[in-house]
């Protein structure tokens, strides 16, 4: 998520949006069938597209009735997103829909009068997406998906007896990845575990962070920035050479080599952003509207991975598994 590049680019585009727009975030109902969503994917995961499989289930009724559902996936191009936010700005949007902090950044900097939920976005408050998870304040609310990252550091002790040090691989300047990583330094400083950091400023990057952990860590912990999960094949396939242990991210890494993570089903996400979107149609106010964060419910665990790299698996961590693999 390419922060500073999209941050700017978003504020050439405020005034722009200002202008285009003459609606206000919380004034009134609008009629469901003469409704448009556009919804910002940002990049291509799986999380992403079963967060949209949920979305898309939970307006299942609004789109039978005419609401407009226009969905676009700028790859995580900065000048794709640049050329999308304009689109959005001025394209008769009732409500925008931005997939991840950076996306939800750049639309809630383009646009302070365009009603906005961000779908899975772990740092809200962090990122000045909003004032408070209870009271947003601005024209933006949404739904949180926020992954603790301390469990998956609690785990890979228990599975990983004597780990000495962890490898962090992020995407520097996102604030969901700022905001876990530095949860990740201080839960290893107080577990008195090293750590050493191979951050990344686009997916192409990945590999090569990766291969620059070989042989000084005992394990790799992605703190879970969109950028990092979208590129985390890459990622898997030095680690696995090395035989490196993974863990965090999301159900997505899980299902790509990481061993464990703490775990959403972003289905569900995606209906709670469905029932956001169907409120503000309703003419619920955004500034009011308490960011909703969904339940996790355990761990993604991948057991044949751990098998392949020869580590047993304590019961308590079975036993908290949500998905196996």
């Amino acid at each position: 998520m390419k922060r500073t590049a999209l941050t700017l680019a978003a504020s050439a585009l405020a005034c722009t949006a200002l202008a285009a727009c003459g609606e206000d975030g919380g004034g009134g109902a609008t009629d469901v069938a003469d409704a448009k969503v556009c919804v910002d994917q940002y990049a291509t995961a799986t999380v992403i597209d079963d967060l949209l499989s949920g979305m898309k289930s939970g307006l299942k009724e609004a789109t039978d009735d005419g609401l407009k559902l226009d969905i676009q996936n700028p790859n995580a191009d900065a000048a794709t997103e640049q050329t999308l936010a304009q689109k959005f700005i001025s394209g008769d949007c009732d409500v925008i829909v931005p997939v991840g902090t950076s996306a939800s950044q750049l639309m809630a900097t383009a646009t302070k009068d365009i009603p906005i939920v961000f779908a899975a976005s772990s740092t809200p408050v962090e990122a000045k997406l909003v004032k408070s998870m209870d009271a947003p304040g601005g024209n933006v609310t949404g739904v949180a998906d926020v992954i603790d990252p301390v469990p998956d550091i609690d785990a890979m002790t228990k599975l990983i007896p004597g780990l000495a040090k962890v490898g962090l691989i992020w995407k520097l300047g996102d604030p969901a990845g700022d905001a876990q990583a530095d949860k990740v330094r201080k839960h290893l400083d107080e577990l008195g575990i090293g750590h050493v950091e191979a951050t990344i400023s686009n997916g192409s990057d990945i590999t090569q962070a990766a291969q620059s952990l070989v042989g000084k860590v005992d394990a790799i912990e992605i703190p879970g920035d969109t950028t990092t999960i979208s590129a985390v094949e890459g990622l898997m396939k030095v680690a696995d050479d090395a035989e490196i242990p993974v863990y965090g991210g999301t159900s997505e890494a899980v299902e790509a080599g990481a061993v464990i993570s703490s775990s959403y089903d972003y289905k569900v996400v995606g209906e709670a952003v469905a029932k956001v979107v169907l409120e503000v149609l309703d003419g619920a106010d955004p500034a009011k509207t308490a960011v909703v964060v969904p339940e996790t419910g355990g761990f993604d665990l991948n057991l044949t991975k751990l098998k392949e790299l020869g580590i047993d698996v304590p019961a308590e961590i079975r036993d908290a598994a949500l998905t196996t693999h």
